[in-house]
C-alpha cells in the first residue's frame, strides 16, 4: 500500500497555545519557498498556514560592487546582498498574506539545496550567512533561530509542554544520531531534515513511519538518508546525492517545450493522463536510463551530479554514498526525443513519471546491493520529481513486491525544519512519538540514561 500525505489548512485565528508555529524559508536551485506551518504538539498533527514560492532565477543579479560567490547549478550568479533582498521580501510577503508578522512565529528555520559551488567551508557558509541576515534584517530575533540556552528562552506560551530540563538538544533530530563527520557533502542538511519532516507527515497517515527507514527527497537534486534500528539513536547508515529533477528539466529543454533555464515547474499540468501503457512506458525508460548513473558514488571524486562531495573527509567516514548524474546528456536527449511524441505534453509528463519512478527502482536496488536495507525498512519520498502526477502510482508498482509501505510526503524539507525547532526546544510528543522505532514506545528515558541527565 502507499498513501500520499498533503498537509491541511489553518488559519492563524485557530491556533492555540498547544501549536508551536515555524517559518521555513528555502532557498533551491529552482525555487524559494517560504512555508509557514504550525503543529499541535499534543496530537503532532501538523497544517500548513501559509506557502509562498518564487523562482529561484528571479533573484537580481549582483551588482558590480556585489562579489559573485556562487552559482545555482543553472548557472545563476549569486551575491549575498541579492540573496538577502530576495529571501527578505519572499518571508515578508508569505506573513503579510496570512495578517501576520514576524513576532507570531515560534521559530525560523533556514536551508538551501543550492549546492553547486565550489567550497563548502567558504560559499555554504555565505549561503546560511545570507539566509540569516536577511532573516534579521525583517526583524527576527535571534532567540528565534538559535537552540535555547534555558528554558525561559522557549516560547512562553509552549514552555509547559516543553521537556527542556529532561533532556536538551544534543544535535539528534528525531531520535537520528548526529553524523560522526560533517562536511562530506553540501546536501548533508537536506537529508536530515527531509528524513525528519517525512517522520511528522506519517502522523497523518495510516503509516508507521519509524526507524528503520529510507528517505527519498526528489527535488531538483536528490538528498536522502538510509537510517539502521539501533537505539537510543539510530544511525545514518548512507546518504542520496546527485541530480533528480533537474533531469527532466534538461530534457524539456532539450525537446524546445520550455525555454533554457525554465523547469518543469513552469508548466501548469492540467492535463488529462493518457491510458497508460506500462510496457511501452517501460521500455522507453530502460531506453533513458543507459545514460543515467545510478551507482556508490567513488571516493576520488569532486562532484557527482552537480553535487559537491570532499573526498578528503570522506575517507574518515563509513556512511555511503549512493549518486545520481546523467553520464551522456546529448544521447539522453536525442533518446527521448526519438522516442517520446514531444509534441503531445500528456505522453512526456507520463513518461517522465516512469522514468523517475524507475529512478527510484535503481535507487533500491543500488542500496539493496550495498547490503543496506532490511525487511523492515519503509520508504518515504518527497520531492516535484517524486510525488507529482503518476510517480506515485507508478513508483509503487516498481516497488510493492519489496516494500508493504511507501508514504509520500508534499514539502519534506518544510517539516523537516519544523521538527528540527521542536528538537531544539525538546518538544517532544511521549505518548505519540514521531521517533523510535516502529510500534515502539518513547526513547526519552534510553536517551536521559545515555546522556547522564
Amino acid at each position: 500500500m502507499y498513501e500520499k500525505i498533503s498537509i491541511p489548512s489553518i488559519t492563524p485565528s485557530s491556533i492555540k497555545d498547544q501549536f508551536f508555529t515555524v517559518l521555513s524559508v528555502e532557498l533551491g536551485n529552482t525555487t524559494i519557498k517560504s512555508i509557514i506551518i504550525t503543529t499541535n504538539i499534543k496530537t503532532n498533527q501538523s497544517f500548513q498556514i501559509n506557502k509562498l514560492v518564487n523562482l529561484t532565477r528571479d533573484i537580481r543579479p549582483p551588482k558590480e560592487s556585489e562579489e559573485v560567490f556562487g552559482y545555482t547549478i543553472w548557472n545563476k550568479e549569486l551575491s549575498k546582498e541579492a540573496i538577502e533582498e530576495s529571501i527578505s521580501k519572499t518571508i515578508l510577503d508569505s506573513l503579510e498574506q496570512v495578517n501576520m508578522t514576524t513576532q507570531d512565529i515560534d521559530f525560523v528555520v533556514r536551508s538551501t539545496g543550492v549546492v553547486a559551488i565550489s567550497s563548502l567551508s567558504e560559499e555554504m557558509g555565505l549561503i546560511i550567512k545570507a539566509l540569516s541576515d536577511a532573516c534579521l534584517n525583517i526583524g527576527i530575533k535571534p532567540s528565534q533561530m538559535t537552540a535555547p540556552f534555558s528554558i525561559n528562552n522557549i516560547p512562553e506560551h509552549i514552555r509547559k509542554f516543553s521537556f527542556f530540563n529532561n533532556i536538551q538538544f544534543d544535535g539528534s533530530i528525531v531520535g537520528v544520531a548526529p553524523p560522526k563527520t560533517t562536511g562530506i557533502l553540501s546536501n548533508e542538511m537536506e537529508g536530515e531534515l527531509v528524513t525528519a519532516g517525512i517522520k511528522l507527515a506519517s502522523k497523518s497517515s495510516s503509516i508507521d513511519y519509524r526507524n528503520p527507514i529510507i528517505s527519498i527527497d526528489m527535488g531538483t537534486t536528490l538528498a536522502g538518508q538510509i537510517i539502521d534500528d539501533s537505539k537510543p539513536y539510530a544511525n545514518l547508515l548512507c546518504n542520496y546525492v546527485g541530480l533528480a529533477g533537474g533531469i527532466s528539466d534538461i530534457l524539456l529543454r532539450g525537446c524546445g517545450i520550455i525555454d533554457e533555464n525554465y523547469s518543469t515547474i513552469d508548466l501548469e499540468n492540467t492535463i488529462k493522463s493518457p491510458l497508460l501503457n506500462e510496457q511501452k512506458l517501460h521500455e522507453i525508460t530502460e531506453k533513458l536510463h543507459k545514460y543515467v548513473d545510478i551507482m556508490e558514488v567513488p571516493s576520488d571524486v569532486q562532484n557527482f551530479g552537480l553535487v559537491n562531495v570532499y573526498s578528503r573527509n570522506k575517507k574518515e567516514d563509513d556512511v555511503k554514498i549512493i549518486g545520481s548524474r546523467i553520464n551522456d546528456e546529448e544521447k539522453l536527449v536525442n533518446t527521448f526525443n526519438k522516442y517520446v511524441d514531444v509534441n503531445n505534453l500528456a505522453e512526456v509528463l507520463l513518461q517522465i513519471d516512469d522514468f523517475y519512478a524507475y529512478y527510484i527502482k535503481r535507487l533500491i536496488d543500488e542500496s539493496t546491493k550495498m547490503n543496506l536495507l532490511s525487511d523492515e525498512m519503509t520508504l518515504g519520498i518527497t520531492g516535484r520529481a517524486g510525488t507529482t502526477g503518476q510517480k506515485p502510482h507508478l513508483i509503487h508498482e516498481y516497488l510493492k513486491d519489496r516494500f508493504n509501505e511507501i508514504i509520500f510526503a508534499e514539502d519534506g524539507l518544510a517539516l523537516g525544519a519544523l521538527m528540527m525547532a521542536r528538537c531544539m526546544n525538546s518538544l517532544g510528543t511521549p505518548t505519540n512519538p514521531i521517533g523510535g522505532s516502529k510500534k515502539g514506545f518513547c526513547i526519552m528515558q534510553q536517551r536521559n540514561k545515555k546522556n547522564n541527565y
